[in-house]
């Protein structure tokens, strides 16, 4: 549910950027004189929308499968079909240029507010924060006090080892015996 709230949210957000978009009003003067203007972004190059549906495929396919191969598979299908003049090519257009729309308005925003060193400094100090707390609370320590995970990975990784050993004795034998002559 929340994947399928996250998409809907996505795709509301690169849709909002294609609406048109009218003055707001405050009276009815200002309502008779002013007639709503649509404002819309420049049609990306043709370039940009098979770039901009080939990350749409990709980000649907990571999504969806949880595999970069169906990431790559999807990607390069729609990327092929932005270059197609069938219903399927026009479909896959018109997501290229939503895409490619977004990443513009996107880098516009960041260039405007600085959007990215004020997440990186904020991501920054919550991990500062959280990092004092661990460490003046041993949160991690009364966590695998509780849990015995510590142990546990002991017990696994002292299994795997033990595997590992034995499958590299059985394959010493068995490259022993493939080199010995035969009988």
């Amino acid at each position: 549910m929340a994947r399928f709230s996250l998409l809907a949210g996505f795709f509301a957000a690169a849709a909002a950027f294609q609406s048109p978009a009218a003055p707001l009003l405050s009276s009815k003067i200002a309502a008779s004189r002013v007639a709503p203007s649509r404002i819309a972004m420049e049609e990306p190059s043709e370039k940009a929308v098979i770039v901009g549906a080939a990350s749409v495929g990709g980000f649907v396919g990571m999504y969806l499968f949880h595999e970069i191969s169906a990431g790559i598979l999807l990607a390069s299908t729609l990327a092929y079909g932005a270059t197609l003049g069938n219903s399927f090519g026009s479909a896959s257009k018109t997501a290229g240029a939503t895409a490619s729309k977004a990443y513009s308005k996107a880098l516009e925003l960041n260039e405007q507010y600085d959007v990215l060193p004020k997440a990186k400094g904020a991501l920054d100090s919550v991990s500062t924060a959280a990092t004092n707390l661990n460490e003046n609370y041993g949160i991690t320590a009364k966590i695998d006090e509780q849990l015995k995970l510590s142990q546990a990975l002991d017990t696994a990784s002292a299994k795997v080892d033990e595997v590992k050993t034995s499958v590299n004795s059985k394959l010493a034998d068995l490259k022993a015996k493939a080199d010995a002559p035969p009988a």
